[in-house]
């Protein structure tokens, strides 16, 4: 599978779906990491269907433990669901020793990303550090991803120049692309300068009805796809495989069922996607509602207020599924929590 083809093929057959972000657990005093719930989290997200999970390892972990995360979740979901992870370090150094340690444990995608300080001269510079974080992992299917955040703005009003958008497209590695900048004007580009190489995915909800239909998008994600559904209820899977089926009216159905929770997802998210900044707690409590470990994550991090969690629970309420109530238990996690209540 080290040839372009080989790799690009077995991209069309199995990146197909829904891909959704797996956080990380922490004990309850937050100093070291809980495989146990990371473990559950693996396995809740196979119940719900995805057909990946994302290593969310930009979430308070120091680099050894992003190492060891990324371990537990690929030894967990082995044979049961793919495994991608995020390349977004500190430094160039620890992405390129990521990347090797992601594929030797068994990830079989790497979201590639730049550092925070990361201050190129040129779009030359960007390629070649690029080409060379993907050519040091020849075997592992890299998703490239354009975004606001790396301060590229300045070589291209788009956020990302689309002549780089083109050449990286063209590394033998890289099989899919997520779109990281908001504006319709990129999401058609991408789909125009790259969508005949690479599998384009814009995570947004509201645009899939007509970028899967019209565009062939065949997956979508990361995202924190679980406050749609839960596994009893894979209401945001089955619309998305309704689509890839040409039901239109099925998945339009669903899509609108969808409306409350839909509406509270892009509120929340928007709120601080914009500067670049992900809530995870959020994301958590989005996960625990339904089902997950939850668990809050180190500072610095969001801060999470009862109106949002609120807002939250009400919308799957609204859906049809009935959320945990507990919200003491979300914030030490669900399986702290019974290890707690089984020593009082």
């Amino acid at each position: 599978m080290s040839k372009k083809s080989g790799l690009r093929e077995w991209a069309r057959e199995n990146i197909k779906g829904l891909e959704n972000c797996l956080m990380p657990s922490f004990t309850p005093d937050l100093s070291e990491l809980d495989e146990e719930g990371i473990r559950w989290d693996v396995q809740q997200s196979i119940k719900h269907g995805f057909f990946s999970t994302l290593c969310t390892c930009e979430a308070g972990l120091t680099f050894e433990e992003a190492k060891r995360f990324i371990e537990i979740v690929a030894d967990e979901a082995k044979g049961k669901i793919l495994v991608d992870t995020t390349i977004l370090f500190d430094s160039l150094e620890q992405s390129m020793e990521m990347l090797k340690h992601a594929k030797r444990v068994g990830c079989h995608c790497a979201l590639l990303g730049y550092p925070p300080n990361f201050y190129p001269q040129s779009e030359e510079e960007i390629y070649r550090i690029f080409k060379e974080m993907c050519d040091s992992v020849p075997d592992l299917a890299i998703i490239l991803y354009p975004a606001e955040k790396y301060n590229f703005g300045r070589f291209h009003p788009s956020g990302f120049p689309l002549d780089l958008l083109r050449r990286m497209a063209d590394i033998e590695n890289v099989v899919a692309l997520k779109v990281g900048i908001p504006d319709l004007g990129f999401i058609f580009e991408a789909f125009h300068q790259v969508g005949d190489k690479v599998l384009v995915s814009v995570p947004m909800v509201s645009m899939l009805p007509i970028l899967v239909p019209k565009y062939n998008q065949q997956w979508a994600g990361a995202a924190q796809y679980e406050l749609f559904q839960s596994p009893d209820k894979p209401y945001l899977v089955d619309f998305f495989n309704l689509l890839l089926q040409g039901e239109t009216d099925e998945a339009m159905e669903i899509y609108w069922r969808l409306t409350p929770v839909r509406k509270v997802w892009e509120m929340q998210m928007m709120q601080t996607a914009g500067p670049g900044l992900y809530h995870w707690p959020m994301f958590k409590y989005y996960q625990w509602l339904v089902g997950g470990n939850g668990g809050y994550t180190r500072q610095p991090v969001l801060k999470l207020y009862q109106h949002d969690m609120d807002a939250a629970r009400n919308a799957v309420r609204a859906i049809g599924i009935t959320p945990r109530e507990n919200d003491e238990e979300f914030y030490v996690g669900r399986m702290n929590y019974a290890k707690l209540a089984k020593s009082q």
